[in-house]
């Protein structure tokens, strides 16, 4: 973890507590040779992993944070080194009731300001001219929403393509990263998994290969056979009835689409599919919970932007009578909640 340490600390100081507001400030930021030889440029994940560790287990591990930026671990580069150390370092924090508990916090205190928070309207375009921001457009409304700041939380091809069109900045992203599979499973009793379990298979490279594919060479991609599983269990009684755990279950996928690196998830039958044989693979690999699954929903890569945005959003409260679940959070039936997780783990092989 010293290498870790290293580029942790060098981009800590330099980036992470730092603005870059202007050319000094950018040329400010040239590093010690110390702190370049630790981000080691032009080095990657996987070469990191090579040089510093024998045990090929602790290899494999530490190319799973690769996929923390959507990244392949034989491309990414060797600085996100930083990632498991500051995990290490820091620990994981876990929100009872889930993230969304945050966004919960996050809302009041904005009301609380004045804010006014609009949900359910989706904005069609950011107003720009001059390399300023003026605004945006909603659908339906004829007037713009004026703002001399916007924040958009949407996928930057959307961004540059479609909200803020900008050709250069939209060249730049034809290398598009993989997406995930989930699974939101109801199991009756207690497994006795920990907080985080990850479940690798024999094959780590035969999952990338599957997941981004090789277009050039006219392989596409596909859903991986034998994907590494993600597994949280929260031992919170806020998302489960007493008794039974609420399972969230994450593999790598190919992102949603009809080009050669991507996957229409679309397709009648192929989540429903590729759910019961990701449930196959975690009973080959000793958690076998097929059974005892009192319910099961699928969110694949296509799911997402089909979900509503809240991107400039009306607040709304529960019937009267109800309790809040956790922001984020979604009911699926006997007391349960699907709640977003938070990443001690696992690791199995």
């Amino acid at each position: 973890m010293a290498s870790g340490a290293r580029v942790w600390h060098a981009s800590s100081r330099d980036i992470l507590r730092r603005t870059v507001d202007s050319p000094r400030d950018l040329a400010s930021l040239a590093w010690r040779v110390g702190d370049l030889a630790a981000i080691a440029p032009g080095r990657t994940l996987r070469g990191l992993g090579r040089r510093h560790l024998s045990d090929p287990r602790l290899r494999m591990l530490l190319d799973r944070y690769a996929t923390y930026t959507g990244a392949d671990p034989r491309r990414a580069p060797a600085a996100l080194v930083a990632v498991p150390y500051a995990e290490l370092a820091f620990g994981g924090w876990y929100l009872r009731g889930g993230l969304g508990t945050l966004a919960d916090a996050l809302l009041t205190r904005c009301l609380d300001l004045g804010v006014v928070v609009q949900t359910n309207a989706t904005v069609t375009r950011i107003d720009a001219t001059g390399g300023r921001v003026h605004g945006v457009r909603l659908a339906g409304v004829t007037a713009p929403v004026p703002a001399d700041v916007v924040v958009a939380n949407v996928d930057a091809l959307t961004v540059y393509r479609d909200l803020l069109p900008h050709a250069r900045r939209l060249a730049g992203l034809t290398d598009r990263s993989l997406a995930g599979f989930v699974l939101l499973l109801g199991v009756s009793g207690s497994t006795g998994l920990a907080h985080h379990n990850v479940f690798f298979p024999g094959d780590y490279d035969a999952e990338f290969d599957a997941v981004f594919g090789d277009p050039g060479r006219g392989v596409r991609a596909r859903p991986a056979a034998d994907p590494t599983v993600f597994v949280t269990v929260a031992d919170d009684p806020m998302v489960r009835p007493a008794g039974h755990e609420a399972w969230f279950v994450l593999v790598n996928a190919p992102r949603q689409g009809s080009a050669a690196g991507a996957v229409d998830w679309r397709r009648p039958g192929l989540a429903d599919a590729y759910a019961d044989r990701i449930l196959d693979v975690l009973a080959r690999r000793g958690v076998d919970v097929r059974d005892r699954l009192l319910f099961r929903e699928v969110r694949t890569p296509a799911t997402w932007p089909r979900r509503p945005a809240r991107r400039v959003g009306r607040s709304t409260a529960p019937p009267a009578g109800c309790s809040a679940p956790p922001t984020g959070a979604r009911r699926t039936g006997c007391g349960w909640w699907a709640a977003p997780p938070t990443r001690a783990v696992d690791c199995r092989w």
